[in-house]
């Protein structure tokens, strides 16, 4: 006698499926194929969003699976929200698997995503750092807690279990074979119950999107992802990427102090050190375009946030151009150093300004594809540049090596990169999840060998205890241009934030400004790596020096201020959302009750529903779902079952459910909506 468990761990409903009854029919899931919300690393949960071209070439993958398998569908279930939906179409589509042309479709809102409440539409990565890992992996992923106004896994799973009883078990013991197509936070508590287990057993798994899996493969998935090294490599994963500017920054720091207290006068070998630099940085460059399709990410950048990050580096360069060609500041070889701090405003955003959007909550597609043409562009401008400015002692054949950068490091990584999300859109995208650490501990490697090569020996006795006045004047002017050099451009960042409000969404804003605030110290060190023909050598060097600690460390500054500027509009969402369950609520009521009845009908309770809505995820839900969803609620709110629902009746309902309209709700013994493809 098999038992499904409900979220306190109790026994839902005592139901006996026979091994051999289940082995006649058979059953199929499928995660939908990428999001939008996926590849900028958010939360949707109950916002309703589209699939990426990349999720559709998934959903294409799944069905091509289907189809080798040979399987035809007697029954297909589908979530309501249009990600599913898409993935269905599409890979039924591909996989003409129906078993008829009359076989329906039929939505069941217990398979729709968990309600994430407040964290929909949130960034994961703030959200870890604002809660803390094991906060978040508690609030996210333990049986019996909830983000505000979200869902339980327990919930999920108890929805989950019922949908499974009442739906596909029945199919099962007729022989006939079912397609599922929902979410990753419905089939990991749906995995847990086909394995007999109880909600108190659930693990995050990371399933993979678009991969049609049997009910066996779903099962083993779960007992190999679950196990101990499959756990930590996931917590690895997690922990690197959260904490990838702080790590980058104690690299840096720790081949600071070993070059320091080493006093080490050669450094890496320069072959050696550029051969690091760029191996590393393909590393980052391969896993961090496993995450972005460039094909796509072209029609997703608007011309608003272009004109924007174009217009400021045009302005940065005419004035740089105007202050190196007037002699303003370059009168001898011992001002060189005004003219590397002059460029280091032209040169284009770094290539790990992708990474920056995806731990900052940007919208990603500005940062792909600005930062990548800019480092096309920029490297020309600056050759034509040195070319006619011949009385500059820069290493303009350094440019050279950054060309081996952009080949080596960035094309070719890229390009396979793309070739294998083409290829393998399921295998590369897992891969990606679960081995991403691999490109954040090559920029921490990346930082390290760069903490150590520019850092000057006698770095300690130049700052502290003087034996060289000229090395300490030169260690303290630098460290002041530094200073105000990084905070001058990130002033004029936060002031085109101020200026361009309402013009760019806040993703896009946080993307404009990584791109101004973000230069690309590696393009601008390799054109003074070897300058030797200067009347002051040790500013050049100190001026290397602190760019680089700037480079490096600065962001972990920024990290902290985004982390609780996000933190203090994540609990001011919190309080909101609970004053709106104690005090909103009467506003609505009263709003909807234009009778003066004091009571609300089912109309007025599907329009209170859309109300809701608009208030808390922004987005209605179509007629159909929300009438859907009226029908339950409106049944539920109804205690005293007299045709209508007082105020009473719906306090006690928000209070202990939240305001967020939570589109999972489904009674057990709703027949499903049935829609024909």
């Amino acid at each position: 006698m098999e038992r499904i468990y409900n979220s306190e761990n109790l026994p839902i409903k005592s139901g006996q499926v026979a091994e051999k009854n289940q082995q006649e029919g058979k059953v199929y899931f499928i995660r939908h194929g990428e999001s939008t919300s996926n590849e900028r690393n958010i939360f949707a949960g109950v916002l309703d969003v589209d699939l990426t071209a990349f999720g559709r070439l998934q959903a294409r993958q799944a069905g091509s699976d289907l189809k080798k398998k040979g399987v035809k569908f007697d029954a297909v279930y589908v979530s309501h929200m249009r990600r599913a939906r898409q993935t269905c179409e599409i890979a039924l589509a591909e996989s003409q698997a129906l078993k008829s042309p009359d076989t329906s479709i039929q939505i069941d809102h217990r398979i729709s995503e968990k309600s994430f409440g407040i964290f929909a539409g949130r960034n994961l990565n703030l959200l870890r750092l604002a809660l803390g890992y094991e906060g978040f992996e508690e609030m996210l992923h333990s049986h019996n807690e909830a983000p505000p106004a979200g869902e339980k896994i327990g919930q999920v799973y108890e929805r989950a279990a019922r949908f499974y009883e009442e739906r596909i078990v029945p199919h099962l013991e007729r022989g006939e074979t079912v397609l599922v197509v929902c979410h990753q936070y419905v089939l990991e508590p749906l995995a847990l119950y086909l394995s007999h287990l109880p909600p108190t057993a659930y693990k995050h798994l990371k399933l993979p999107n678009g991969k049609a899996l049997s009910q066996e493969e779903l099962v083993k998935f779960r007992d190999k992802e679950s196990g101990g090294a499959s756990s930590l490599r996931k917590q690895i994963n997690d922990l690197s990427i959260m904490w990838a500017i702080f790590l980058y920054a104690a690299a840096f720091l720790l081949g600071c102090l070993i070059r320091a207290l080493s006093a080490s006068a050669g450094g890496i070998p320069s072959e050696l050190f550029r051969g690091i630099i760029v191996a590393c940085l393909a590393a980052s460059t391969f896993y961090t375009y496993l995450d972005i399709d460039f094909a796509a990410s072209k029609r997703k950048v608007t011309s608003t946030v272009k004109y924007i990050v174009y217009g400021w580096m045009l302005v940065r360069w005419v004035v740089g151009l105007f202050l190196i060609f007037s002699g303003i500041l370059y009168q001898s070889p011992s001002d060189l150093y005004k003219v590397m701090w002059v460029l280091f405003l032209m040169v284009p955003p770094a290539l790990t300004s992708p990474v920056l959007s995806v731990l900052w909550g940007g919208n990603l597609y500005p940062s792909a594809i600005l930062s990548r043409t800019l480092s096309i562009i920029a490297p020309v401008a600056l050759i034509v540049t040195f070319g006619l400015a011949k009385q500059l002692p820069i290493n303009s054949s350094s440019l050279t090596f950054f060309g081996v950068i952009l080949i080596v490091g960035l094309a070719i990584p890229g390009a396979l990169a793309q070739f294998w999300r083409d290829k393998s859109p399921v295998e590369s995208n897992h891969h990606s999840k679960n081995w991403k650490f691999i490109g954040v501990l090559a920029v921490a490697l990346m930082a390290l060998v760069t903490g150590f090569q520019f850092t000057p020996p006698t770095f300690f006795s130049d700052l502290f205890a003087s034996t060289d006045a000229n090395r300490s004047l030169a260690c303290l002017q630098q460290l002041a241009v530094a200073t105000l050099v990084f905070l001058s451009i990130r002033i004029f960042a936060v002031l085109t934030s101020v200026f361009t409000k309402g013009k760019l969404n806040k993703a896009e804003s946080q993307d404009a400004y990584i791109l101004l605030v973000n230069p690309n110290f590696f393009l601008w060190a390799s054109l003074f790596l070897g300058v030797s023909a200067t009347a002051n050598p040790e500013a050049v060097r100190y001026a290397i020096f602190w760019a680089a600690l700037g480079f490096f460390s600065v962001t972990v500054i920024e990290q902290i201020l985004f982390m609780n500027s996000f933190g203090n509009e994540l609990l001011r969402e919190t309080l909101r959302s609970s004053r709106m369950a104690t005090e909103d609520i009467k506003k609505l009521f009263l709003q909807l009750d234009t009778d003066g009845s004091k009571v609300l009908d089912k109309n007025e309770i599907m329009e209170l529903l859309g109300r809701i809505e608009d208030m808390t995820t922004g987005e209605r839900s179509s007629q159909e779902v929300r009438r859907y969803i009226t029908d339950y609620l409106f049944t539920t709110l109804d205690t005293d079952k007299n045709g209508t629902v007082d105020l009473q009746e719906l306090e006690e309902y928000v209070s202990t459910y939240g305001l967020v309209a939570n589109l999972n709700a489904v009674s057990a013994d709703a027949s499903p909506v049935t829609l024909k493809i």
